[in-house]
């Protein structure tokens, strides 16, 4: 629903005072109606809506033939859910007014919480046939076709708006969304190059082009729209946030920590921002720090379960899986539907070899992402510890065509085969793989590296680097 004011000013401000010094002092209250429109703006900015309904009622007393008067009402009516009250209002407003463009508008706000999209779209035609701000009409029967489902419309109001008004920025970041909705980004990357070509400076139209572009995956030119973007406003705390982001992506966490650092001294109340610094400085092996990065967010928020399991991580990062598995734990009971907290108390258990406990930590994993190769690489490799080699071949066999004949998978297998004792077999699944992907004999010293010392195995594997 379109917000209906537009901020408050001092005089509301001084206004209101005034009001309820009055009140509090029982002394006659006279104001103008413009006066009491301001007043009741200022109580709804502040959040103070039966204050403001309050007054309402009184100014209509000693306005009673004021439509800009029982628009407000009409306005607290619609807020509180009275849609027909607030309907029946503007109708009477339209009786005094009948060329008021706002009170059409109003009116087609009713009928948009109403779900009465058709009768809302109506009443914007005719607040466009009196109204002087056509471009902020439109841009309000833009965001009634997008709670219809109807983009492509909104898309064409909100073109129509910019080209009445070329500066509104408001409507094109909606038409950039109804873009994106639409699956047209190159139109949303245009939108916003047309208007910075005119407005440069506009460090939220930069950040918006930013987003874009990491959305794309094109990481270099969104690095470059967010450094524009923090040129012009230093302190603009959200785009060193996602300037991290997309950093980390790139995989540069050291570049990726000191956007996170920024961000934490601009806004220091965040826990997602310290949980995804405190990640990059465990990439960097900077445990200590990622640890105090991992409680600060924890401070910030008792249950955040990324700060448990990133603060449980680095133990296990620094060979100390049994403190790891505590602070997991607690993540899983937070959020037990993360497959990856699962995979990492996987890991822990493991290394303390628990293999029972690894086994049914990675099938969870899987269980919440059965696409993911590596949770299945890891639950395969559980059963194989838990001396369930036939079982874990089964489930390769059966997941192979799931996997597009994936090299890693028949690298697993191949391993399999090797410490079940069928040469044969394990030698065809190595060389297939190998075929497939030279490279992919990682995954077999990964998991079996015993065979990294099997110069059988290792004169095959040098025969498809040289290739």
């Amino acid at each position: 629903m379109e917000e209906f004011s537009n901020g408050f000013d001092e005089e509301g401000k001084d206004l209101a005072v005034l009001y309820e010094q009055l009140e509090k002092e029982k002394s006659h209250i006279y104001f103008e109606a413009d006066e009491y429109e301001n007043i009741v703006d200022y109580f709804i900015n502040t959040g103070l809506y039966q204050k403001a309904f309050h007054v309402t009622e009184h100014a209509m007393e000693q306005h009673p033939f004021s439509a800009s008067l029982r628009i407000k009402k009409a306005q607290l009516l619609c807020l509180d859910q009275k849609l027909d009250e607030s309907l029946e209002l503007l109708e009477e407003a339209l009786l005094y007014e009948p060329t008021n463009y706002e009170i059409f508008m109003q009116i087609a706000t009713v009928y948009d919480e109403m779900e009465r999209y058709p009768e809302a779209i109506e009443q914007f035609e005719k607040a466009l046939n009196y109204g002087m701000n056509e471009d902020e009409i439109l841009l309000s029967q833009a965001y009634v076709y997008e709670n219809w489902d109807k983009f492509e419309n909104a898309a064409y109001s909100l073109e129509q708006a910019i080209k009445i008004n070329p500066d509104n920025f408001q409507a094109i970041y909606e038409l950039a969304y109804c873009y994106d909705y639409l699956e047209q980004p190159d139109k949303s990357i245009e939108l916003y190059l047309g208007y910075l070509d005119n407005n440069p400076y506009s460090y939220n139209a930069w950040f918006n082009l930013g987003l874009l572009h990491a959305r794309m995956e094109d990481y270099d030119k969104a690095i470059e729209a967010y450094d524009y973007a923090k040129i012009i406003n230093e302190d603009f705390g959200p785009v060193y946030y996602n300037m991290g982001n997309v950093y980390v992506l790139m995989g540069d966490y050291e570049k990726a920590a000191e956007a996170f650092e920024k961000n934490v001294i601009l806004d220091g109340t965040n826990a997602a921002v310290y949980c995804q610094l405190g990640n990059c400085y465990k990439f960097l092996d900077r445990f200590d720090d990622a640890r105090k990065a991992f409680v600060k967010a924890l401070e910030q928020d008792k249950d955040s379960a990324d700060g448990w399991a990133g603060l449980g991580v680095t133990y296990y990062f620094e060979d100390q899986p049994q403190k790891a598995v505590n602070f997991l734990k607690k993540a899983i009971r937070l959020d037990p539907n993360q497959d990856m907290y699962w995979s990492d108390l996987g890991h822990c258990y493991l290394g303390m070899d628990d293999y029972i406990a690894a086994e049914e930590a990675y099938h969870h994993a899987l269980m919440m992402d059965g696409t993911n190769l590596e949770y299945l690489s890891d639950y395969v490799y559980g059963l194989y510890m838990n001396d369930k080699n036939e079982q874990a071949l089964n489930l390769c066999k059966e997941q192979l065509s799931n996997f597009d004949n994936s090299p890693e998978l028949m690298m697993m297998m191949a391993g399999l085969y090797y410490e079940s004792g069928h040469v044969g077999l394990a030698e065809d699944y190595l060389i297939a793989a190998l075929s497939s992907d030279p490279e992919s004999y990682r995954v077999l010293f990964t998991y079996f590296w015993e065979l990294e010392n099997n110069t059988h195995v290792s004169q095959i594997i040098e025969l498809y680097k040289q290739e």
